[in-house]
């Protein structure tokens, strides 16, 4: 049995997940991991000062655990904006894209010839 036939609401919920989360290219990884990092040091920061002047460390943990689902809830899903920067990926060795026919131009016999019009020849000591 599937968990997605499990429970009704599960399915729908995994329906809504995207199949591929595979889109997040480099750029968009270190955008990411700079932006979870400010997230977790700016709610630390404030954390502390409030806590400090509140003399209680639990509003301290509180604010940086809100930091932290705040950051989960903006980094970890795939969003579109991390994705401004793709990558174009060179095709799989062995693989052959269908060969086109040439394309065959036809060939001004002029533009072969000299600057006369008159056949090049070649001297004799250049054969």
């Amino acid at each position: 049995m599937s968990p997605r036939s499990a429970c009704p609401t599960l399915a729908l919920l995994l329906s809504r997940v995207p199949s591929r989360c595979d889109t997040q290219d480099f750029v968009g990884q270190l955008f990411c991991e700079r932006t979870f990092q400010l997230f977790i040091l700016l709610s630390g920061i404030i954390g502390w000062i409030v806590g400090y002047i509140q003399q209680d460390f639990k509003i301290t943990c509180y604010f940086l655990a809100v930091g932290s689902g705040l950051s989960a809830a903006v980094c970890l899903p795939d969003w579109p904006f991390w994705n401004r920067h793709p990558l174009d990926w060179l095709p799989p060795r062995g693989y052959e894209p269908a060969r086109k026919k040439p394309v065959v131009k036809e060939v001004d016999r002029k533009s072969h010839a000299g600057a006369s019009g008159k056949k090049v020849q070649k001297s004799k000591k250049a054969q």
